[in-house]
């Protein structure tokens, strides 16, 4: 009888002490999630108070309380939000600034910030997502070397030496063969580079000096003719005066 009596005891204790466990663990939970509450994604957090955030375009003029709701302003000036936000001052606008080689691809709006490109001749050397923060002009290549690649606005120019007997002066897509003054029946005077081409010239001939001679010649007999015809004249004229 007295050990039914103990049992009984021990199993309204362990039943008491099980829904005591209970109740302090539902306490327990309801302190953790009253203490720990969490936000919500389209809220911020601001002395224990769960905001909802400003759209985009526009910035936290003031927080919430118990009372009153966010209080939103739109944004001004050169200056732009582009996601929810708790902010209380908009972000400034990027400017393209032609020092770094840019120019406007598309200008800042009050919900979304200015992007930026390489001016034409330049390609762009620091990104930031759609937009570029730098350029630098493109390479340009030496003489004695040929473009093998054009630059672009993401890629600088690819240059490429010119091979043995072709030129350029740097700005040929291709090298070209040097010419070959002999093979046209030229002399050469200056000789071909990796830079710049042979200079030809015709060979010299006698045509010029036989015109010449031909020329002084006539030039002789003009002036013997004109000699001869003064003497005679002159021959003429005394007879003349002796009848």
């Amino acid at each position: 009888m007295f050990m039914l009596m103990s049992f009984s005891n021990v199993k309204h204790t362990m039943a008491t002490m099980r829904l005591r466990d209970i109740i302090c663990l539902t306490l327990l939970n309801l302190i953790i999630v009253t203490c720990c509450k969490a936000c919500n994604s389209a809220e911020y957090e601001i002395d224990g108070e769960c905001c909802l955030m400003c759209t985009p375009g526009h910035h936290v003029l003031k927080h919430c309380d118990s009372n009153s709701a966010t209080n939103c302003s739109v944004c001004t000036g050169s200056t732009y939000t582009d996601v929810p936000n708790g902010l209380m001052a908009c972000l400034t606008c990027t400017v393209c600034d032609e020092g770094n080689g840019l120019r406007v691809k598309r200008k800042c709006l009050y919900n979304s910030d200015a992007l930026c490109e390489p001016l034409p001749g330049y390609y762009c050397i620091e990104t930031h997502g759609e937009s570029c923060r730098k350029a630098r002009e493109h390479s340009t290549c030496l003489p004695g070397q040929h473009i093998y690649q054009i630059g672009t606005s993401l890629t600088d120019t690819v240059c490429k030496d010119c091979s043995e007997e072709t030129y350029s002066d740097g700005s040929l897509m291709h090298c070209e063969p040097l010419t070959n003054c002999e093979s046209l029946g030229q002399i050469t005077i200056t000789q071909g580079t990796k830079s710049s081409d042979a200079v030809c010239s015709h060979k010299p001939t006698h045509l010029g000096l036989i015109i010449g001679i031909l020329l002084s010649l006539l030039l002789l007999i003009v002036i013997l003719s004109v000699l001869s015809w003064t003497k005679k004249k002159a021959l003429t004229g005394c007879r003349n005066n002796l009848y």
